[in-house]
């Protein structure tokens, strides 16, 4: 397949699709990848090792003959251009509103869950190949990709500072960055190279009039970004506000600080540099250029602070697509219990790939069985329980080890803490149509807990004082509408022998009601609506899964009828990935 990438925009922006490129050709080697970028930008697309080709923005398209084209940009005028070409596939960030400029339309909505521009490229690439289903962004770009730099010729070692002007660089003053520059002067025996780019030309006759005839001192024009690399690449440390040399700083490895702004559009979370050594700090404002010396000269020591231990537990069958991905997110837990159902696929054989994971293989009794015997198996204290469909995001991570290391040093917890999960289904984030906010309780002291709830929908409960973390847990649940059927028919008969069990009664008006209130929720009062037509028919099929539920409880009471609790046979294939629950 030949694939365009299309970013015409800036050297940050540019990179950040890079990254997603280059994991692009990792997964999927047959590609051919091609970028349309902006000529200000080409020279640094056409230094990389992995692209295969690079397409100005006003050459003629039609001699490539483009198999597909991911449109990174949210504009008509780029969408409108891929159509008259007619590209066969055209996946865009702008489906969202010209629909009928795209052959595929099931776009990504940005959501809380992905706010890296970086990884929610990678997520419009991943719609180019059911290959990529489920995967996310673990490549980045990388020194070693870059086919040629070029250095300055000098002894000693220097600070290089990028004094940036762009909208989002517009937080330091240039008094303020001459302060920075007398500071190191004053404080370190290092030089200082500034790098300017064509858009800072005007500051040098600035920094020269502040700073005065300092030998220290080097003012470098930079219109090559293979000099710029060598430089980054080169220096003792670099200082740079939101801009595309600051990426670029990221991907040659340059340790240092990265200016952000405290503005919606180019919040850190969003913009800053993938995976970068760069010290983020924010807002951009409010950063003083001595807090910027102190994290260049004194950084903060790096100590691996104590925490108590955690256990965490997965039960699972047949699920190598996603078993790797959950247990890699877990993986700095102290011990990793997998109780395994009998899986036929690799899914063990992935898990074993893990040191601290203990496979467990027991016969399938249901979800609150089969999870409260995994907890009684945990030797720790503290409890973490996911899905083998669901993985930790780095922010819950990060909540999850500051809840351990305050209470190793004795301070007051709470004995259970939910998190909220967020939908990953038919190639979009659900922070919307229902099943957002959902709230599990995943995280907990082990003697405070036991597994309650009716199957298929179980659930922890936990006696004490229970808090909420506000990461994310991801959850990546079906491929299809099918797939979410057959699951939903399958569930529903369990719910309804759940309920059966428990005494609950089936009648006429709860099979008239209480279906027209799911759709209802889903649609309305959880704004389904906004989802368009996914959020329609979402919001259809959990009516259609609440009607079987008590269509079946009725069939089940129904004494002139076979016992179909003992004659229906469950499928032993348990994928708990339905998120609905029962009214």
């Amino acid at each position: 397949m030949k694939v365009l990438l299309s970013r015409p925009d800036k050297i940050g922006d540019v990179i950040l699709a890079l990254h997603g490129a280059k994991q692009l050709k990792e997964y999927c080697p047959d590609f051919q990848i091609y970028l349309h970028v902006a000529e200000y930008t080409r020279s640094l697309v056409e230094n990389i090792n992995f692209i295969d080709g690079v397409v100005g923005w006003e050459e003629d398209l039609s001699p490539y003959n483009f198999d597909a084209v991911v449109d990174l940009m949210a504009k008509f005028t780029t969408a409108r251009r891929y159509a008259r070409q007619g590209i066969p596939l055209r996946i865009g960030n702008a489906a969202r509103w010209f629909r009928l400029l795209h052959t595929n339309t099931a776009y990504i909505r940005r959501s809380r869950a992905l706010q890296n521009e970086a990884e929610y490229n990678w997520q419009l690439m991943t719609l180019l190949d059911p290959r990529l289903r489920n995967t996310r962004l673990r490549e980045r770009l990388l020194f070693e990709d870059l086919r040629e730099v070029q250095y300055l010729e000098r002894e000693r070692p220097f600070f290089c500072l990028f004094p940036g002007v762009s909208v989002s660089a517009e937080s330091w003053t240039l008094e303020t960055w001459c302060k920075l520059i007398k500071m190191l002067l004053k404080e370190s025996e290092h030089d200082i190279v500034v790098m300017l780019g064509p858009a800072e030309e005007g500051l040098q006759q600035g920094i020269k009039e502040r700073i005065g005839e300092e030998e220290r001192v080097t003012i470098e024009l930079v219109v090559d970004l293979r000099l710029a690399a060598g430089i980054l690449r080169q220096c003792h440390q670099y200082v740079g506000p939101s801009t595309g040399i600051t990426h670029l700083a990221g991907v040659v490895e340059a340790s240092g600080v990265a200016l952000y702004p405290e503005i919606l559009s180019m919040h850190p979370d969003r913009w800053a540099p993938f995976h970068s050594q760069l010290r983020v700090l924010s807002p951009a404002g409010a950063v003083t250029p001595e807090e910027v010396v102190g994290n260049l000269l004194h950084p903060l020591e790096r100590k691996t602070r104590k925490r108590a231990s955690l256990s965490a537990f997965v039960i699972c069958k047949n699920e190598e697509l996603n078993i790797g991905r959950c247990l890699s997110s877990i993986s700095f837990a102290d011990e990793i219990i997998l109780v395994d159902s009998g899986s036929t696929d690799r899914t063990l054989e992935i898990a074993r790939q893990y040191p601290k994971v203990k496979v467990i293989t027991r016969d399938w009794p249901g979800h609150r069985e089969q999870k409260q015997y995994a907890l009684e198996q945990c030797q720790h204290r503290w409890v973490l329980n996911l899905d083998a469909d669901e993985e930790l995001s780095s922010e819950l991570k990060g909540q999850i080890l500051r809840v351990l290391e305050d209470d190793f040093v004795g301070k007051k917890t709470a004995e259970g803490f939910f998190v909220c999960r967020v939908v990953y289904y038919l190639n979009r984030w659900w922070d919307k149509g229902g099943w957002h906010p959902e709230h599990r309780l995943r995280f907990f002291q082990r003697e405070c807990a036991e597994w309650g709830g009716l199957n298929p929908h179980e659930k922890a409960q936990v006696s004490g004082q229970v808090k909420k973390l506000s990461g994310y847990l991801y959850h990546y649940t079906f491929g299809s509408i099918t797939e979410f059927i057959e699951t939903q028919n399958s569930f529903s008969l369990q719910s309804a022998k759940a309920m059966h069990r428990q005494g609950i009664r089936s009648t006429v008006g709860k099979m008239i009601v209480r279906p027209i209130f799911r759709f209802f929720k889903f649609y309305f009062l959880k704004s389904g609506y906004r989802e368009g037509r996914h959020g329609f028919i979402q919001a259809v099929l959990e009516s259609i899964y609440t009607f079987l539920k008590y269509a079946k409880l009725w069939e089940l009471q129904r004494p002139s009828q076979i016992n179909i609790e003992q004659q229906t046979r469950l499928p032993q294939d348990h994928d708990d990935g339905y998120t609905g629950g029962s009214l």
